[in-house]
C-alpha cells in the first residue's frame, strides 16, 4: 500500500511538471485579419500590430522565464477572459484592467503597464459636435451621439451605464479595428477605446481620417493597471508569472520590449 501511494504521488508530481511546462496563451487582437496569424509571423504593416507584438513579446519572455513551452493563440479581446475562466487558456494578454467583477472570474498578475481611455473620431465630426456643444468634445460633455466600443471592454460597460442619461446610442464591435470602421462608414460618431489600442491603429493610418478627440480619461473604471489574466485555481502559476514580471522590470527587459514597439511610455 505504501509503495502504491508513493507511486501515485510520484506520478502526480510528474503530471504537475508536465502541466507547468506547457501553457496555452491567448492574445487579444486589434483587427479581424490578425485572427489568422501564426505564432511566429506578425505582418509588419497590419494595423494595430504594435500592441499585438508587444503582448506577443511579453508572453514569450514570461514563458521563457517560467521555463514553459507556450502555444500562442490570437483571439478577439472579448474571448480572452472567458477563455481563461473556462480553462481553455492558462494566460490571457490584452489591455486587461482589473476589476472586482472580473476578479470573481479569473486571477490577475502583478501590473505590467498602465492604461487610459480616449475618444476617437473624424475631425469633421468632432468639429460638428463642438459647434453644437459650444465647446470642444470630451467624454464628459458628449450627448446625443452614436458611440462604438469593444465587446467585453470596460469602455463598453461605461457607455452602457451612461447611455440613457446622455442619450447615447452604443454600438459593440469585436475588434478595435471594427470600431474604427464604424467611424469611417459613419455608422458611429465616435469610438471609445483603450488609448494604447487606439494609438496602435491610428499610428499606421496614413489617411489621417481618424484622430483622438478630447483628453485621456483614467477614472470611472476607464483606466488603471493592465494585468495578465490567469485561472483562479492556479496560485503557483500566478506566483511564477509575478516573479517573471518583477525580473523583466528589474533588468530593463520590459523597457526594451516596450520601446521596440511604442514611442510613448507605458508607465
Amino acid at each position: 500500500m505504501n509503495l502504491l501511494r508513493t507511486l501515485l504521488l510520484f506520478l502526480g508530481m510528474i503530471a504537475g511538471i508536465v502541466q507547468a511546462s506547457e501553457l496555452k496563451v491567448a492574445i487579444g487582437v486589434q483587427d479581424p485579419a490578425q485572427l489568422a496569424m501564426s505564432g511566429n509571423a506578425i505582418p509588419p504593416n497590419m494595423p494595430g500590430t504594435e500592441l499585438i507584438a508587444l503582448n506577443d513579446d511579453m508572453a514569450r519572455e514570461i514563458c521563457r522565464r517560467v521555463h514553459a513551452r507556450c502555444t500562442l493563440s490570437y483571439v478577439p479581446f472579448s474571448e480572452v477572459l472567458p477563455g481563461v475562466e473556462s480553462g481553455r487558456f492558462d494566460l490571457g494578454f490584452g489591455n486587461i484592467l482589473r476589476t472586482p467583477e472580473r476578479e470573481k472570474r479569473v486571477a490577475f498578475s502583478a501590473p505590467i503597464w498602465f492604461s487610459s481611455s480616449r475618444l476617437v473620431g473624424t475631425p469633421s465630426k468632432a468639429a460638428a459636435f463642438a459647434g453644437k456643444l459650444g465647446q470642444p468634445v470630451s467624454l464628459d460633455n458628449l450627448r446625443d451621439a452614436r458611440v462604438a466600443s469593444l465587446e467585453g471592454s470596460l469602455q463598453l460597460t461605461f457607455l452602457n451605464a451612461v447611455a440613457s442619461q446622455n442619450n447615447l446610442t452604443v454600438l459593440s464591435r469585436k475588434t478595435a479595428s471594427e470600431v474604427i470602421d464604424t467611424l469611417r462608414d459613419d455608422t458611429a460618431d465616435f469610438g471609445l477605446l483603450a488609448m494604447l489600442s487606439a494609438y496602435a491603429l491610428l499610428n499606421r493610418d496614413t489617411t489621417r481620417q481618424i484622430e483622438f478627440v478630447g483628453t485621456a480619461v483614467a477614472d470611472r473604471g476607464l483606466g488603471g493597471s493592465v494585468h495578465i489574466a490567469l485561472p483562479r485555481q492556479n496560485e503557483a502559476l500566478r506566483q511564477s508569472v509575478n516573479q517573471a514580471i518583477a525580473a523583466i522590470r528589474a533588468d530593463g527587459s520590459f523597457q526594451r520590449i516596450a520601446r521596440r514597439h511604442f514611442a510613448l511610455g507605458l508607465d
